[in-house]
């Protein structure tokens, strides 16, 4: 019964940290003319924000810009993240990815849409990158 109880504590107070570990922006690479983040705050608040404009020659403004700032909340739970907005839950898997997908070498921290997806997502099938990309990438995942 001990042991029990002590893995139950160990577990509860393990979750805080996974949370913490998750915190941060999370983002698709694209090529251009659009961008979207994920970013998980403290409290099990988070924000998802999409970007759109038409492109552009040379390094000029932004034409016809478009900024989309969508409330949510999430929970971590063991290797997912819940991300509920507007009352649809989407799941996330928590993982190091590989940028081959990306026509890249490396793997980075990341959270990608669980298949199935929601019916009504907001989110894109591909995987939101940690930030900072670049810093955060290594030659191989992590082992477990």
């Amino acid at each position: 019964m001990k042991k029990a109880a002590s893995l139950i504590l160990f577990m509860l107070m393990a979750s805080p940290a996974l949370a913490q570990d998750m915190l941060g922006k999370y983002c698709v690479l694209t090529e251009s003319e659009w961008s979207e983040c994920i970013e998980l705050n403290t409290g099990g608040a988070c924000r998802i924000v999409t970007e759109v404009w038409e492109a552009t020659d040379g390094s000029g403004p932004r034409k016809d810009y478009d900024r989309k700032e969508t409330t949510c909340s999430y929970e971590v739970r063991g290797g997912q993240v819940l991300l509920t907005h507007h009352g649809v839950t989407e799941a996330l898997k928590a993982d190091f990815y590989d940028w081959k997908e990306e026509l890249l070498d490396g793997w980075s921290p990341g959270l990608k849409p669980v298949e199935p997806r929601a019916e009504k997502s907001v989110l894109s099938s591909r995987v939101y990158w940690k930030e900072p990309m670049d810093e955060l990438r290594v030659s191989e995942p992590p082992r477990r």
